[in-house]
């Protein structure tokens, strides 16, 4: 489990932090309120999930980095009991049926056995006393997608059941159970885990690969039941990221009585109206009922543009062409941002050490005018103005560049808890500074520099520098 030292555990609901809550309503379900202000950066949820790889250079169960590529656990894992079959990959392409299989697994078969002997439960018409991610009721009270039963009908999945309910036999506890109640037992357990993962699990990217913007293969799926309690609105007031196999929340500023609420992958200052509602439908399989979606609106600025800014910063012959090009772009429109980190991924952007910073500059200013004010989606341009800041042909005073150093040290720290792989640096950063020690700066800087260009994958010629 990753520690983060300043999260205050809730006494009944232990995922979650001492300033919440969980309620319930005809409307919203259950959800999570406030019962005092948490201030922004405040750690609200700290979950260990339910995880499978997808990305075979990670462990198969907590997703840490595998010494050798060929093992299927990290030497901390290697003692979980699970079909062989599983952990290596045999079933990979049966999807969302691998993190159900692996769900059953993860309980003890008592608890299993008495699972599949209960009737389907109602949806949860009131607020739980206490709910915990070790607890297969926080499992079984998500809400099911019976739908998926139809694919219990495939061949591959029958074949892979069969092999599975075989592989059991010699189980010490599984094993006690005839080959038909075997096979019922665990063709009832898996069904009811794929039901309620079919629209709870949670496709896990790292800070990394978020970052890097790139379509990486995911590092991992799976099933967070207590982060699924918080609800969703386009204008969200925490944000989440994973650590390996953990999903961590921080607030962005909620006041008492407020229900925390986080965004599904789409927010109303980085898309469309339509971009919204056509995401969630086929993603998450809901209509989302937030202010700015129940008045449909959109900001103008965000409507596709015309034309495609990766195209523009790699075939413009000059940095002139790049600013010329700018100036028509409307104001606060996404088209300017993206452009800007298009042309700063080119090797001879470093060329324009002054230009380029004034560049990161116009980023902020853009994304502020859309009401983007304190959010991730800053770290990198004020981490990129403060590797800048330092250079001479730059030119910033000490008061512009202490300023730019201090918001970076606390979007990292207030939006990631100081677990952002450029965290570290900056921290260091702050203390070298603050020693007036030169040669310790110029040190810390370089290695800012070259961990920022192999995060947001800088071109090979620049990652050289």
């Amino acid at each position: 489990m990753v520690e983060v030292p300043s999260f205050r555990s809730n006494e009944h609901f232990p995922q979650l932090c001492d300033k919440v809550t969980v309620k319930w309503d005809k409307k919203r379900g259950r959800f999570v309120e406030a019962i005092e202000d948490i201030p922004i950066g405040t750690v609200v949820c700290v979950e260990t999930g339910i995880t499978v790889n997808v990305d075979p250079q990670n462990c198969y169960r907590c997703l840490k980095i595998t010494e050798n590529a060929s093992f299927a656990y990290c030497k901390n894992c290697e003692e979980f009991y699970e079909p062989d079959e599983i952990a290596c990959g045999e079933f990979d392409e049966l999807g969302i049926f691998k993190l159900a299989a692996h769900l059953v697994f993860s309980y003890p078969f008592a608890d299993i056995a008495s699972l599949v002997q209960s009737s389907d439960p109602e949806p949860p018409s009131c607020a739980p006393k206490a709910l915990s991610t070790q607890d297969i009721e926080a499992i079984f009270q998500l809400t099911p997608f019976p739908e998926i039963g139809e694919a219990f009908k495939a061949p591959a999945i029958q074949n892979a059941i069969k092999r599975i309910v075989e592989s059991l036999e010699t189980d010490e506890n599984w094993g006690r159970l005839d080959q038909i109640s075997r096979t019922m037992t665990f063709t009832k357990a898996l069904r009811i885990m794929a039901e309620r993962s079919a629209k709870n699990a949670h496709t896990i990217y790292s800070i990394e690969q978020i970052e890097s913007q790139e379509d990486n293969l995911p590092m991992a799926t799976g099933l967070f039941p207590i982060s699924s309690i918080f609800n969703h609105s386009c204008t969200p007031n925490i944000s989440g990221f994973f650590v390996r196999n953990t999903f961590i929340f921080v607030s962005q500023g909620v006041r008492a009585r407020e229900e925390l609420l986080d965004s599904y992958g789409v927010t109303y200052h980085q898309h469309t109206f339509e971009q919204r509602t056509n995401f969630l439908a086929s993603v998450s399989g809901f209509i989302c009922h937030c202010e700015s979606c129940f008045k449909m609106k959109s900001l103008k600025v965000l409507e596709k543009p015309k034309k495609y800014p990766e195209t523009i910063a790699t075939n413009a012959s000059c940095f002139t062409d790049i600013t010329s090009y700018t100036e028509n772009i409307p104001r606060g429109s996404k088209e300017l941002e993206n452009l800007i980190i298009a042309f700063a991924r080119r090797p001879d952007s470093e060329t324009y050490t002054e230009l380029i910073f004034q560049f990161w500059k116009k980023f902020v200013e853009n994304a502020k005018f859309r009401g983007i004010t304190y959010d991730p989606y800053l770290v990198r341009p004020y981490v990129e103005m403060t590797i800048l800041a330092w250079n001479k042909e730059v030119g910033c005073e000490n008061e512009e560049k202490m300023s730019l150093l201090i918001v970076t040290h606390r979007l990292l720290r207030n939006c990631y808890v100081d677990l952002h792989p450029l965290s570290e640096l900056v921290v260091k950063l702050v203390n070298v500074v603050a020693n007036q020690n030169a040669d310790e700066i110029n040190r810390t800087l370089e290695k800012l520099k070259l961990r920022a260009r192999m995060l947001w994958k800088y071109s090979e010629q620049s990652e050289d520098l």
